[in-house]
């Protein structure tokens, strides 16, 4: 099981990207091969990027082509909020922020150590195995 984070699903939607094509690549043989989790705080910002950067219109198109995939989606309720405060507390020295911190508290009730990012603050997480697929 991996955990795939929004700037990763930012780039396959966004075909202007310098990393769509690495993206891409990495999401489509995941989607073939893995169980890829996610929680429904990412679903809101990756739908907030649909929509900003592609319009209403062709930003639900896309939103709605995501919510087809085969997810595990991780709805992320008071309990989750509160374990992803514990974790904003532990790790917010090193550059996680609340978003993040949804993706920690998902990561670690789910048991999931694999993470698809391209954020570095990840990388300090000793419990976590980061896989930048756009490096």
């Amino acid at each position: 099981m991996i955990f795939v984070d929004t700037n990763i699903w930012c780039y396959f939607f966004d075909k202007s990207s310098k990393e769509n094509k690495q993206a891409s690549q990495y999401i489509e043989k995941a989607l073939k091969k893995e169980e890829i989790l996610i929680n429904t705080a990412i679903i809101m910002e990756i739908s907030h990027f649909l929509v900003k950067n592609l319009g209403p219109v062709n930003g639900k198109k896309k939103i709605e082509v995501f919510l087809e995939f085969p997810l595990q989606i991780d709805n992320f309720d008071y309990s989750a909020a509160k374990t992803a405060i514990s974790m904003l507390c532990e790790y917010s020295h090193g550059g996680i922020g609340g978003r993040d911190a949804t993706i920690l508290a998902t990561m670690k009730k789910s048991g999931c150590k694999k993470l698809v990012t391209h954020d570095n603050c990840f990388k300090n997480i000793e419990w976590l195995d980061v896989i930048d697929p756009v490096n």
